[in-house]
């Protein structure tokens, strides 16, 4: 009885915070405020799951793997070698070492993000770690291998998510993050996502890739993004994409972000 007592009192307080907090912030900022915590736990589950990995360090990235030694070494390559350039674009450097974790066992990989996708990605951004597929596993030009894997591979794109992630708290719709992380690409290795695809009708809309992502044709919905983002990048220059992005991690909404750093709701400014 003592103990449901204090564990109700406790229950308590954590409620009554909870409760201030909401008046304090609006839905947007309540999201922000714990998705830190939040985050925190998933991480050191992450970690938690791999332990038994081996693993190297870098100057700013701990690499852990069950692939052989040479193929994490290719990834510890291709983290740092873009890191400084995309860190000083975001005016922002992690204080802590990022979690590689490469998988020899794309199954296992699928797992360990909760993906139930028939074909594995190349790399995930998860819970402030980079889930990377071993380029063995998709790359078939053995001899060409690093060459492919600096210029192609997903280091440049999660490691994008991961800042974009840390600075706007999880306070952000899909097609924007994807859209920054493609831009990046395209910034630091010259790949332009879909520039041979073309749309048989009009391109998405806003809203639709705010509300439907998931249903619309993924290859366009990628492209759409990275074409938005582009254009705001080279109109308003890559400083309003971080004026946005700390908005949100402020915890405003998408609109209200956008009036602040761009006039006018993003609808309103790129459709």
């Amino acid at each position: 009885m003592k103990a449901f007592k204090k564990n109700a009192g406790w229950l308590a307080l954590f409620l009554a915070i909870v409760l201030c907090i909401s008046v304090l912030y609006e839905p947007h900022g309540l999201k922000a405020f714990f998705y830190p915590y939040f985050k925190n736990i998933h991480y050191q589950w992450i970690l938690f799951k791999t332990r038994d990995y081996d693993e190297i360090e870098t100057e700013h990235f701990m690499i852990r793997y069950h692939a052989n030694d040479d193929i994490a070494k290719l990834v510890a390559e291709a983290a740092e070698e873009n890191y400084s350039a995309i860190c000083k674009m975001f005016h922002y450097y992690p204080e802590q070492k990022t979690t590689v974790i490469v998988y020899d066992d794309a199954q296992q990989m699928m797992k360990n993000i909760n993906l139930s996708k028939e074909k594995p990605p190349m790399g995930a951004y998860l819970a402030s770690t980079i889930q990377i597929l071993s380029p063995e596993l998709w790359i078939s030009d053995k001899g060409n291998m690093r060459s492919i894997f600096l210029e192609e591979g997903p280091m440049v794109h999660e490691f994008t998510h991961l800042l974009v992630d840390d600075l706007a708290k999880n306070n952000y719709p899909l097609w924007l993050t994807e859209g920054i992380a493609l831009y990046q690409e395209y910034v630091q290795t010259g790949y332009e996502w879909g520039k041979n695809l073309s749309y048989s009708e009009e391109p998405y809309t806003i809203a639709q890739l705010m509300n439907e992502f998931h249903e619309l044709d993924e290859m366009l919905a990628y492209k759409r993004s990275f074409e938005i983002v582009r254009a705001i990048a080279e109109e308003k220059g890559f400083e309003s994409l971080n004026q946005l992005i700390r908005a949100l991690g402020e915890g405003k909404s998408l609109k209200q972000a956008s009036i602040q750093v761009l006039g006018a709701p993003i609808e309103a400014v790129y459709e």
